[in-house]
C-alpha cells in the first residue's frame, strides 16, 4: 500500500511540475508577445506621426501655391515660364533637402502644365496614369494619398486651384516612399525595408522608371527596397528568431495594397531577461510543489479517490450508461454524501428520461394527427415540442430543422382547384415519409407549410437531407386526367443551439432561411 501511495503521490507531483512546466513557458510566451506588442505600436505610433507630418507639410505647402498670386496670374495668362520662375526656387530647396520628390501642375481636368521633375514634358492628357488628379478636378476636394505615377511610387498630395469659384487647374506634391524609410532610420530604426507590388509598379511606371525596380530583389510578387525577409505579408507583426517584425499595410488611392513597410526590431535580450527569470520561478515553484506533496500526500490520495469515483458517476451520467451507476453506501464523510446524491440525482434522470421517452412514443395519438397528411399537427408542436426539447437538450444530441413551403401553391389551387392542391400535399407527405427516418418528427405546420426536426444531424448532414428531399420533390409528377402536374418547393434549415430556450427559437432561424430561399428564386435550400 505504502509502495503505490508513493508512486501516485509521484506521478501526480510529475503532472503538476509538468503543468507549471508549460505554463510557464506560456507565460514566457505572453511576455514575449507584449513586448512584441508594445514595440509595435510604438512602431505604428511613429509611422501615424510621420505620415501626418507629411499631410500637415505637404497639404500646407499645396494650399499655400494654389493660393498664390503669382500662380494664380500664370494660370490665368497660360505662362509657364511665370510659374517656372516663381516656383523652381523653392522646389530646388525643397528637393536637395529630400522634402519633396516633385511638384506638378495640371490644367483641368488632367493636361499637365508644369512638371519640375521634367520640364519638357507638357501639355499631355495624363488622365490615364494620374486619376487621382482627375478626382480632384471633378470633386473640387484636396486629397493626401499613396500612388504610383509613371515616374516613382510615393506619397502625394493633390489640391485644386480656384480662382473665383472656377477651377484654373490642379497641382501635385510628391515625396519618394523611400522617404519613410530614411525618416525611420533617423528614429534610430537600423533595419527597414520596404515591399513594393510588382504588378502596380509594371503597370504603372515608364518602362525606364522601372529598370531600376526591376533589378530589385524579389519576393513572390514585391520587389525590395531593404532586406528580404521570409515573412507572412499581411498587417500586424511577427515574432520570429528573436526578432519584431512591424508589418505596415499601405493602400494606395484605389485602396489597392501598394507596399509593405518591414521594420524590424531586436528583442532578443528582452527575451533572454524573461526566460532567466522565468526559470528561476520555476525553479522554485518545482521545490514548492515537493514539499507540499511531501506533507501532504496521503490526504491527497485519499481526496483524488473519492473525487475520482464522483467523476466517474457524472461520466456515466453523461453517457446515458445509467444500469452501471453504483448503489448507495453508508456515507462515512460529506464526500460520500455528495456521492449519494450523484447517485440519487442520475436515477431521478433515468426515470424523467424514460417517462419522455414513452410520452414521444404515444404521440401518434389521432388528436395530433393531420386528417389529410396523416403526419403530425401543428397542435402536437405546441403543446409537445418543448418536452422534445428538453429532451434533446439532456441527452446533448445535435438536432436539425428544415422548414419547407410548396412553391406558388396557391396558383396550384387557383388552377386546378382545391381538390388537386390536397392531392399534392398529400403526394409531399407520401414522397418525404419514405425519405425520412423513423425517429424524425414530420409536421404539418399549416397550410403548405411543413416543419421536419431531425434528431442526432448536424447542420451538414441536415442540409443533405433537405436537398435530397427537394430533388425527390422536383422530379415529382401527378397526373391529372390527360395533363401531369409537377412542382417543387423551397427549404430553410438550422439547427438547435446551446443557447435557444425553446424549439421555437430553432424553427424561427429555418423560416428565416425559407423566406430567403423563396427571395433567392425558390426551388432551393438556404441555411
Amino acid at each position: 500500500m505504502r509502495f503505490k501511495i508513493y508512486i501516485s503521490i509521484f506521478v501526480m507531483c510529475c503532472i503538476v511540475i509538468g503543468i507549471s512546466v508549460y505554463y510557464t513557458n506560456q507565460s514566457t510566451k505572453i511576455l514575449i508577445e507584449e513586448k512584441a506588442k508594445e514595440v509595435f505600436k510604438t512602431r505604428t505610433k511613429e509611422y501615424k506621426v510621420i505620415l501626418n507630418d507629411k499631410k500637415n507639410f505637404l497639404n500646407s505647402f499645396a494650399k499655400f501655391l494654389s493660393t498664390s498670386k503669382p500662380v494664380i496670374e500664370a494660370y490665368l495668362e497660360n505662362n509657364r515660364t511665370k510659374l517656372i520662375n516663381f516656383v523652381m526656387p523653392l522646389y530646388k530647396n525643397l528637393h536637395a533637402s529630400g522634402l519633396l520628390e516633385e511638384i506638378h501642375f495640371f490644367k483641368r481636368p488632367a493636361i499637365s502644365f508644369v512638371n519640375f521633375a521634367n520640364l519638357k514634358a507638357y501639355n499631355i492628357d495624363v488622365s490615364k496614369a494620374r486619376r487621382d488628379i482627375v478626382w480632384v478636378s471633378t470633386s473640387f476636394t484636396p486629397s493626401t494619398h499613396f500612388y504610383v505615377c509613371r515616374l516613382y511610387p510615393g506619397f502625394r498630395a493633390t489640391y485644386p486651384i480656384i480662382y473665383k469659384d472656377r477651377l484654373l487647374g490642379s497641382l501635385s506634391f510628391g515625396i519618394h516612399i523611400n522617404t519613410f524609410a530614411k525618416l525611420f532610420r533617423q528614429l534610430g530604426v537600423k533595419d527597414i525595408s520596404i515591399y513594393l507590388n510588382n504588378n502596380i509598379l509594371k503597370n504603372s511606371l515608364t518602362s525606364k522608371r522601372y529598370i531600376f525596380f526591376k533589378n530589385l530583389p524579389s519576393y513572390k510578387n514585391w520587389k525590395i527596397m531593404g532586406n528580404i525577409y521570409n515573412i507572412k505579408l499581411s498587417p500586424g507583426y511577427e515574432i520570429k528568431n528573436g526578432y519584431v517584425f512591424t508589418k505596415i499595410k499601405i493602400n494606395d488611392f484605389f485602396n489597392h495594397t501598394m507596399a509593405y513597410l518591414i521594420i524590424k526590431d531586436d528583442i532578443s535580450t528582452s527575451i533572454n531577461v524573461l526566460k532567466t527569470r522565468t526559470l528561476n520561478k520555476l525553479a522554485l515553484e518545482i521545490f514548492s510543489y515537493l514539499f507540499i506533496f511531501i506533507v501532504i500526500f496521503i490526504l491527497f490520495k485519499w481526496l483524488f479517490d473519492k473525487l475520482n469515483e464522483m467523476n466517474y458517476i457524472l461520466s456515466l451520467i453523461k453517457n446515458q450508461k445509467f444500469n452501471q451507476i453504483p448503489k448507495k453506501t453508508v456515507p462515512k464523510d460529506e464526500l460520500d454524501k455528495y456521492k449519494n446524491n450523484l447517485i440519487d440525482m442520475a436515477n431521478d434522470i433515468k426515470t424523467y428520461i424514460s417517462l419522455l421517452t414513452q410520452k414521444v412514443e404515444k404521440y401518434s395519438d389521432k388528436a395530433y394527427k393531420d386528417g389529410l397528411t396523416d403526419i403530425f399537427n401543428r397542435r402536437f408542436l405546441e403543446e409537445k415540442g418543448n418536452e422534445l426539447f428538453l429532451k434533446y437538450k439532456l441527452s446533448k444530441s445535435q438536432v436539425g430543422i428544415i422548414m419547407l413551403d410548396i412553391d406558388n401553391f396557391k396558383k396550384i389551387n387557383d388552377t386546378y382547384g382545391h381538390d388537386i392542391g390536397d392531392l399534392v400535399l398529400i403526394t409531399l407527405a407520401q414522397k418525404i415519409k419514405k425519405l425520412i427516418r423513423k425517429e424524425d418528427v414530420f409536421i404539418r405546420y399549416g397550410g403548405e407549410e411543413f416543419i421536419l426536426i431531425l434528431p442526432n444531424s448536424n447542420i451538414h448532414n441536415t442540409y443533405k437531407i433537405a436537398e435530397k428531399i427537394r430533388q425527390a420533390i422536383e422530379k415529382t409528377v401527378i397526373d391529372i386526367g390527360e395533363k401531369h402536374l409537377e412542382f417543387t418547393i423551397s427549404l430553410g434549415i438550422s439547427e438547435i443551439h446551446s443557447d435557444d430556450e425553446s424549439i421555437y427559437d430553432a424553427i424561427k432561424r429555418a423560416d428565416i432561411n425559407l423566406y430567403k430561399a423563396k427571395r433567392n428564386g425558390k426551388n432551393r435550400v438556404e441555411f
